[in-house]
């Protein structure tokens, strides 16, 4: 069975370990005291780069989401399981900074909650992935741009926009 793998970048993870070091840089300026937990430093970055890198892999059977340098399962559906998946600008209100838009990928399942969420920036070889896909699934025609999307891009609320798909459905 052929597989298409897409490998992810996400930051968050090094963006709050940096926010972190940055609080406590007090402690860090004296370079005895990085030394002293070389070991430890050495395990939260080991740690921090295993939760950074994810792999997408589509066959098949499903969409698989993994950790790509450890064999455990983040998501996996199958196309069953999946309505369709529509491309998603998410806006998040900012303080001082202002507005900030992720471009995103939901799957939505037959409950219209999502159920997989795929972020397109730093993501390697996802246009393959999406070919793969679209055999198997319906792509909503219509883009949507959510605000602040918190609990609806966990699948913990229903998707509230309209989702258009094409007359000729796969279903």
């Amino acid at each position: 069975m052929r597989e298409h793998k897409s490998i992810g970048y996400n930051f968050t993870y090094i963006t709050i370990a940096a926010i972190a070091i940055y609080y406590y840089s007090d402690k860090f300026q004296n370079f005895n005291f990085i030394l002293e937990n070389i070991n430890y430093a050495i395990v939260l970055f080991i740690f921090i780069l295993i939760l950074s890198i994810n792999e997408i892999k589509v066959n098949r059977a499903g969409i698989i989401k993994k950790f790509f340098l450890l064999p455990l399962i983040i998501k996996q559906k199958t196309w069953r399981e999946i309505k369709c998946y529509v491309e998603v600008d998410e806006v998040y209100e900012g303080g001082e900074n202002g507005d900030h838009t992720d471009e995103t990928i939901w799957f939505i399942d037959k409950n219209d909650k999502v159920c997989l969420r795929i972020n397109r920036s730093f993501r390697h070889n996802l246009k393959e992935v999406l070919e793969v896909v679209n055999k198997y699934e319906d792509k909503a025609e219509n883009k949507l741009k959510i605000s602040n999307p918190y609990f609806m891009k966990r699948g913990w609320t229903k998707v509230k926009e309209d989702i258009k798909l094409n007359d000729n459905s796969k279903q």
